[in-house]
């Protein structure tokens, strides 16, 4: 058992509430948009407990009239059955017996009412917190995802927010709603008969004592079952997102083990929490059967009528339902603390990149960026990604950065995308900080690319528009063009409107990277970061890419990550990296003839590449990299 489950086992159920009261009063914060029918729904709840409480006494005066004098003894009943005819006849008491159908109908009423409105209430919350913590979740910043498992991110979202409705309609209902019941039909009983109502109601003190035994057990299987579920989504969410590799390397029946083990552990906890909640009711329903043994003795001593025997005895029963509910309500309230909790922690979390207080909005650029003795680390006390790292990237050049793996390439475009922020030194467009700029519209003047191509399960028309939501059809379809990917789009079955599949699956890799230069493309922006832009396309495609990029480059600065000789050619300035530094910088005949280590990087990484090229007549482009 890990430490975090010990220690959940160690607190008790009161102060487990002592504990989540801020989150459970700040969730109730989200009801005061909607208190009217909030206050509707317990009105209806507490005039259901009113009209359950009053039922014995309609049972004892419709029995009283039915049945008159004393209680008769049963063998006398069945020695003289016409005693079952005494009283007035049918047509004359008609009337009184439809007290109890009145009684019932406007208790189902108010049964209907109380759980529609309640029910509303608690799904618009939930509807409103979950839009919240979606919100919340989108707009952090990258430190947050690499931390956290989307998995879990997921059943947040979705498992969550299910226990925090439970909270608001379930719990909010049966704690007014059920007391109520009980004390009004205690006060009932006693008004008709407090020696009867003292005889039976004195083993329900008993009843706390399986309440509390089989509620410390419910509590640990609700805290191990939420956490087993998030296990098993992050388990589906990994093995539905990583498909590809998976059967690539043949791991169905290893991701099979790994669902199966966390399903079972998921059945395991739930059918404890199950035994546990359920053993409490038959407990409690035995020592309410011996109350009513107790009852039936008195009845039998004291020779009570029939209409009161009757009277009494329904109010005996209708007490078990309460008692039983608020025996259970201790597991809803510790599943919905469990899951409000954890909502509100993330909902209270500070992404480490944001908006300053007074940010502008860069409404357009002229493509410049400079990095300025800039540290960055992607956690306190690791290596520095890139170290006084310092670049003057003038507007409308190219730049490729290149350098071995690790050297801090892709460093250098996530802080001029401000996906992070500099641990030191400053990022600068147009000669201010990107800092004192808000993240939208920075990102406005910023086209991407990149090897790792993600397009959403949509047609291939909305994906290129994702670059440029108000484009028109004319323009996305000029895109296309720019990105020689129309003649394949409109070869598909429905054309643009052709639905490409989970992250554009039903295209090659090739046709996957063109719709991403298109959408770029359709962005139109300044400034174009391209990351192996052209990795995953066939060398005559290539060529034409090439010719679209440069259509595209032309008066806007480019910075590019080259792995592919054509792209170092290609570009105004190379800066070479090693280990987070900028160790030189210049064109690329420059470099060759003053950098041996260029020099090397060149001769290992290109120049073989392409004589390997050259010996090997339609060997893939990709073999090169």
């Amino acid at each position: 058992m890990s430490n975090g489950k010990a220690a959940k086992k160690k607190n008790s159920f009161w102060q487990t509430v002592r504990e989540a009261w801020g989150p459970y009063r700040r969730l109730y914060s989200y009801v005061k948009p909607y208190k009217s029918r909030f206050g509707l729904g317990l009105g209806f709840g507490v005039a259901f407990a009113l009209l359950t409480s009053l039922l014995p006494l309609t049972v004892l005066q419709v029995s009283s009239f039915v049945f008159h004098g004393a209680a008769p003894n049963p063998r006398a009943i069945l020695a003289h059955r016409e005693m079952l005819n005494v009283g007035p006849r049918i047509n004359s008491i008609a009337w009184i017996c439809l007290a109890i159908p009145l009684v019932m109908t406007l208790r189902s009423f108010c049964s209907y009412g109380n759980a529609y409105y309640m029910q509303w209430v608690s799904n618009k919350v939930v509807t409103d917190i979950r839009t919240q913590l979606f919100r919340k979740i989108v707009r952090h910043s990258m430190e947050f995802f690499n931390k956290m498992r989307a998995g879990f991110l997921i059943s947040r979202i979705t498992n969550d927010t299910r226990g925090m409705q439970a909270a608001l309609a379930t719990v909010s209902s049966d704690a007014f709603k059920q007391p109520v019941t009980i004390i009004g039909a205690v006060s009932v009983l006693l008004l008709m008969d407090w020696k009867f109502t003292v005889v039976t109601l004195v083993l329900f003190p008993i009843c706390i004592l399986p309440i509390r035994l089989f509620g410390r057990r419910a509590r640990r299987a609700v805290q191990y079952e939420q956490e087993d579920l998030g296990q098993m989504v992050v388990t589906m969410q990994e093995t539905f997102a990583g498909i590809r590799v998976i059967k690539s390397f043949g791991r169905e029946e290893h991701q099979e083990k790994s669902f199966v083990r966390s399903n079972q552990l998921q059945f395991s906890n739930m059918m404890r929490m199950i035994k546990s909640t359920e053993a409490v009711g038959p407990l409690v329903e035995t020592i309410a059967a011996m109350g009513v043994g107790l009852a039936l003795l008195y009845v039998y001593a004291v020779n009570l009528s029939a209409g009161r025997f009757f009277g009494l005895v329904s109010g005996i029963f209708i007490l078990y339902e309460p008692i039983k509910t608020l025996s259970k309500i201790h597991i809803v309230m510790q599943r919905s603390i469990s899951a409000t909790t954890e909502i509100f922690r993330i909902l209270d979390s500070e992404p480490m990149v944001k908006d300053r207080p007074g940010a502008t909005d860069l409404p357009s650029s002229k493509g410049r960026i400079d990095f300025e003795k800039v540290t960055f680390r992607y956690a306190p006390g690791s290596a520095a990604a890139v170290q006084d790292l310092n670049l003057e990237i003038e507007p409308g050049k190219s730049f490729a950065l290149v350098g071995a793996s690790g050297a801090g390439k892709s460093t250098v475009l996530s802080l001029i995308l401000r996906l992070y922020d500099p641990t030191s030194g400053a990022v600068k467009i147009d000669g201010r900080d990107l800092r004192a700029l808000t993240q939208k519209s920075l990102r406005e003047q910023i086209g991407l690319v990149t090897q790792d191509t993600f397009l959403f399960h949509d047609t291939i028309f909305s994906n290129i528009r994702f670059g440029r939501l108000g484009a028109n059809p004319e323009e996305v379809y000029a895109a296309a063009r720019t990105a020689f990917a129309h003649d394949f789009i409109i070869a598909q079955p429905q054309g643009y409107e052709t639905v490409i599949g989970d992250k554009g699956c039903l295209l090659s890799g090739g046709q996957q990277q063109r719709l991403a230069i298109a959408r770029a493309l359709l962005k139109n922006a300044p400034i174009l970061l391209l990351d192996e832009a052209t990795s995953s396309l066939d060398s005559e495609s290539e060529k034409q890419i090439q010719v679209a990029l440069q259509t595209l480059a032309a008066g806007r600065t480019v910075i590019a990550i080259a792995h592919r000789l054509s792209t170092i050619l290609s570009a105004d300035q190379i800066v070479v990296m090693d280990q987070g530094h900028i160790k030189e910088i210049g064109t690329h005949r420059e470099l060759l003839e003053k950098s041996g280590y260029y020099r090397r990087l060149y001769d290992m990484q290109f120049h073989r590449h392409e004589e390997e090229k050259s010996a090997e007549p339609g060997a893939l482009v990709d073999a090169l990299v």
